[in-house]
């Protein structure tokens, strides 16, 4: 079979298209692609064990030396109740979570450590146990700043750490480039 000058170069197009386009889709294949890592989309840490899934585990509190709320949930897939403690350099929580259940440590559970050491905006070493098996985790610390903590805070959110928060007419929206001079107090 004879090969013209024209068959050539149509060859040479496309084998050249077909490299330029495994070169371009091959990217993926060597590089990291952010949305196959596992995280927590929630403010809290989390972690497991076998069945026992800790997830967004956090306390909230209005300062070092004040009383703490833990919050996040627990949850047993497996087909045994679990014996579950979480414990702070203050305090020890021990639960009981019943097979193929998920516990709100907020809601379910009043977990308040009287006196606590961590400082809201830091990270605050806990010890997890689930039947005597023990993992070392970090647990966020929060204060009442943020809207959807202030009910949490034991005794009550401080209304003073929001106060430069507040929006003026030249804070409104997205900064001074959404101020009207004449509407008042947006």
């Amino acid at each position: 079979m004879k090969f013209s000058a024209d068959t050539a170069r149509r060859t040479a197009a496309a084998s050249l298209a077909a490299a330029a386009l495994l070169g371009a889709t091959g990217c993926s294949f060597t590089n990291l692609q952010a949305t196959t890592l596992e995280y927590s989309a929630s403010d809290g840490t989390s972690t497991e064990f076998n069945e026992v899934k800790f997830r967004h585990i956090a306390y909230v509190t209005s300062g070092v030396d004040s009383p703490a709320r833990l919050i996040g949930s627990v949850s047993n897939t497996g087909l045994e109740d679990a014996e579950v403690e979480i414990s702070s350099a203050t305090e020890t929580f021990a639960l009981t979570v019943p097979s193929r259940t998920v516990v709100s440590l907020e809601n379910d559970e009043e977990l308040i450590a009287d006196s606590f050491e961590g400082m809201p905006g830091e990270m605050y070493e806990v010890t997890l146990s689930v039947d005597g098996e023990t993992e070392m985790l970090d647990a966020a610390v929060f204060d009442g700043v943020l809207p959807e903590y202030r009910d949490l805070v034991p005794g009550g959110a401080d209304e003073s750490v929001t106060d430069h928060l507040e929006h003026g007419p030249d804070t409104y929206g997205s900064g001074a480039a959404h101020h009207d001079p004449d509407e008042e107090g947006h």
